[in-house]
């Protein structure tokens, strides 16, 4: 997005943007849930869940390499460039890369020293460690990733993230994967690969980002001896929002370090197993916050709050019915996903995967409220609420796991994941001057509670399989879709669907 767009403007090119890499994330959830299924079939319970402990812990260590800048340097490139203000602009590129660096050094120096100490207190057994250390290396790679993915979409190029992140990444892993098949190769075998994949990724975003900075003409506004890095801006604001990450790892890791505690790896597979599928009610979700944040924080800097509301609920209304599909099929049918895709040694995991896809599909369907708080600088709620949630779900997981293994941990993560979306919709009111829900987006909401109701119940009087699920969620889904078509203003977002016969009288 250039400066000098209006509000109208900036809205309707995020959506498009947004909806490509949307369909992005769609093939990638197919790639990926096929490495998924390879994997899990492939290896023993027992290797798979020492491979996912130590995939979670890299997930862990990327987070928070960055020290919070990686996810939020485009709030900060969009405004600078607004603003035409190259030296800072650059200089908040230096700062995120340099921060990855220094902390990547620091980190991997201090695992391979003391692994012992570090990991073996962690995890049994020395093949556990070895994976460890092997994709510890992941962690800097992808927080790299998520600085071009910043990039990428400050300077409006969902096409390279496109191409990048949802087809090159899933496509190489998915290479590494089926190898392990063919070749009967060893789980060690597995995690090298993902290295490489992730190193190869990088290579080809560098090249792009040249690419992208000559064609926008940046690269003569680039004056080493002129950059000025914005310590203080950059680290007052995301230093605070760290907690929002250590939030986010006490769900994604800190259920499955305790589960690993209390019980065996096979456990661990019970629940990892299902976590990435439950999660797919977030990839619409995190499609649409690459172009959110540098979008709504142009909005800000111009003071246009309308603008920002109307922005908000659109986003909102569309990750919520765009979303509704994967909910349907991991939440109410659980059952017959869960044992289509993992076999029937998995079927104990579908309340699993029932319980998460709650938690996240009710954190995401109201919207990106911690970005919107974020960019109105509600820093010091969002800390308190992040801590809140953080020492919640922590408290949860060591009472419920005991007993309840895998479960417990699904239950302690859901109940966590819905007080946070609640606590952030409730300040969002003050801070955009907006009802708990828009009214306009009220029969949106009514639909998805009606037809996940309606969902829930035939599961439980039909017990279908997946045939009779998957048609069953597409009939509920399109008639959200339908119902909610004014929410959604598809009609002056894709004008050109208006064309197509049916379709266009659908949206209208």
């Amino acid at each position: 997005m250039r400066t000098g767009e209006g509000a109208t403007e900036i809205q309707r090119n995020h959506v498009r943007g947004s909806a490509l890499l949307v369909l992005g994330r769609g093939f990638a959830l197919v790639l990926g849930m096929a490495t998924q299924v390879m994997i899990v079939r492939t290896l023993t319970k027992a290797d798979f869940g020492a491979f996912a402990y130590a995939l979670a812990l890299a997930n862990a260590a990327r987070m928070l390499l960055s020290l919070g800048q990686g996810r939020l340097l485009s709030r900060f490139m969009a405004t600078y460039e607004e603003q035409r203000d190259y030296p800072r602009m650059f200089g908040a590129m230096l700062l995120a890369v340099g921060t990855i660096f220094t902390t990547s050094v620091v980190c991997i120096g201090a695992l391979y020293l003391f692994s012992d100490a570090l990991i073996g207190t962690a995890v049994q057994g020395d093949a556990a460690i070895h994976l460890v250390l092997i994709l510890v290396f992941l962690s800097p790679l992808e927080a790299l990733d998520q600085v071009f993915v910043s990039l990428f979409a400050v300077f409006s190029r969902p096409t390279a993230i496109f191409f990048r992140k949802y087809l090159l990444a899933p496509g190489l892993r998915l290479v590494v994967v089926a190898l392990l098949v063919l070749t009967g190769a060893s789980v060690t075998f597995l995690a090298v690969g993902y290295v490489l994949a992730a190193l190869a990724g990088l290579v080809l975003y560098v090249g792009l980002l040249i690419q992208v900075l000559r064609e926008r003409g940046l690269l003569k506004e680039l004056r080493p001896r002129q950059i000025v890095v914005p310590y203080r801006a950059v680290f007052e604001f995301s230093f605070p929002l760290i907690t929002g990450e250590l939030a986010l790892l006490s769900m994604t890791v800190g259920g499955v370090v305790i589960l690993g505690w209390f019980h065996a790896t096979e456990e661990v597979a019970n629940y990892r197993a299902v976590f990435s599928s439950a999660r797919l009610n977030t990839a619409i979700t995190a499609s649409f916050s690459t172009l959110f944040l540098p979008a709504i924080a142009r909005l800000y800097a111009r003071a246009d709050f309308d603008g920002l509301r109307r922005s908000y609920w659109n986003t909102a209304a569309f990750v919520a019915v765009f979303t509704f599909p994967v909910f349907a099929l991991t939440g109410p049918l659980a059952p017959a996903t869960t044992v289509t895709l993992f076999g029937e040694r998995y079927a104990e995991s579908a309340a699993v995967m029932s319980v998460l896809a709650v938690g996240y599909y009710l954190n995401v369907m109201l919207g990106f409220n911690a970005y919107a708080l974020q960019v109105c600088e509600r820093i010091r709620y969002l800390v308190g609420v992040n801590v809140f949630i953080a020492i919640l779900n922590i408290g949860l997981c060591l009472l419920l796991a005991p007993p309840f293994a895998a479960l417990g941990v699904a239950a302690a993560n859901a109940i966590a994941l819905v007080a946070q979306n609640l606590l952030n919709q409730w300040a969002l009111r003050g801070a955009l001057q907006t009802g708990f829900i828009a009214r306009g987006s009220l029969l949106c909401y009514a639909l998805i509670v009606a037809g996940s109701a309606l969902l829930w119940g035939f599961e439980l009087l039909a017990t279908p399989g997946i045939a009779a699920s998957v048609a069953a969620a597409a009939v509920v889904s399109l008639a959200v879709l339908v119902g909610s078509r004014r929410a959604l203003q598809l009609a002056d977002t894709f004008p050109e669907l208006l064309r197509v016969p049916l379709l266009g009288r659908v949206i209208r």
